[in-house]
């Protein structure tokens, strides 16, 4: 009888939920001690870097491995990331839809007055490495919290709970980890909650997670390095454009970013308008092949 609360009888696995719990156990291990031997062999290592980073990204990937492989007993590229030939397209078109939902917010706040002293910082190639720079981090942040949220743990609730119910758990569990960082507000925590839905999106209209990790990257790139604003809280000390606001925080977002300003709501339901265009087209061609 108390077997029947660990496993499931019809495939002998952990039930879902013990599943999920067991992987986080496994991913905080391997974090820590990734970080550890690290800091150990360097004498340090600074909070926040590009370093800490990887060895989340490569703590994550083992972790995945690891759970995919021992606990759910299928494969780690079932998650998502077969390199089908639309896997490139989906990436990219990710990436610049990413893009163009950051150009579209600052000229919004540029044309209702919301942000002043507008200036681009352009000095080359010295802006160019500089972007590329800032660029590699957020493509390391965006890898992990895909493979995580929208992979393992998203995958493992809709076993567990049903698609419905997961993506709304997962949704206000995205929102809930968001509501730590600085400068964050109730607003920005309700959008963010809006963003993983559309990272929910991604995945369910394609069955990959190349379109969700392609706007991940392209958004947080995109608004902080590119165009300025602080990304969920965190600020880049140099930028491509740089501004100062000229509205309250809950249009501009403030410190924490356009993730705290109404104005994204519209913008992210064009983007949502966009991301179902897209697929169908996708989804329509990869009908008709051969």
């Amino acid at each position: 009888m108390i077997r029947h609360w660990f496993v499931n009888a019809d495939d002998g696995r952990l039930r879902a939920g013990w599943r999920i719990l067991a992987f986080i156990l496994i991913l905080m291990a391997i974090a820590a001690g990734g970080q550890t031997a690290v800091r150990a062999a360097l004498g340090g290592l600074p909070r926040g870097s590009t370093l800490v980073l990887a060895i989340i990204a490569v703590a994550a990937t083992i972790a995945v491995l690891i759970a995919r492989r021992f606990l759910d007993r299928k494969t780690f590229v079932s998650l998502g990331l077969s390199q089908t030939g639309s896997a490139w397209k989906d990436l990219l078109f990710g990436f610049a839809l990413s893009a163009a939902m950051a150009g579209l917010v600052l000229w919004l706040m540029v044309v209702f007055g919301f942000v002043s002293n507008v200036q681009v910082n352009w000095s080359g190639s010295a802006t160019i490495l500089l972007l590329l720079s800032l660029l590699l981090p957020n493509m390391i942040v965006g890898y992990w919290e895909e493979l995580v949220f929208r992979g393992y743990l998203l995958q493992n609730m809709i076993e567990g709970m049903g698609l419905k119910v997961a993506v709304v758990t997962s949704c206000l569990l995205y929102g809930l980890l968001h509501a730590g960082n600085p400068n964050a507000t109730l607003l920005s925590s309700a959008i963010i909650v809006l963003f993983g839905y559309l990272r929910i999106y991604g995945y369910l209209s394609t069955g990959l997670l190349w379109l969700s990790m392609g706007m991940h990257i392209g958004w947080n790139f995109f608004q902080s390095a590119v165009f300025g604003f602080a990304a969920s809280g965190h600020v880049e000390d140099q930028t491509l454009f740089s501004h100062d606001p000229a509205a309250p925080d809950w249009l501009t977002g403030g410190e924490f970013g356009p993730e705290g300003s109404v104005l994204i709501i519209p913008v992210l339901l064009l983007a949502l308008f966009a991301m179902y265009l897209w697929t169908k087209r996708r989804n329509t061609k990869s009908a008709g092949s051969p």
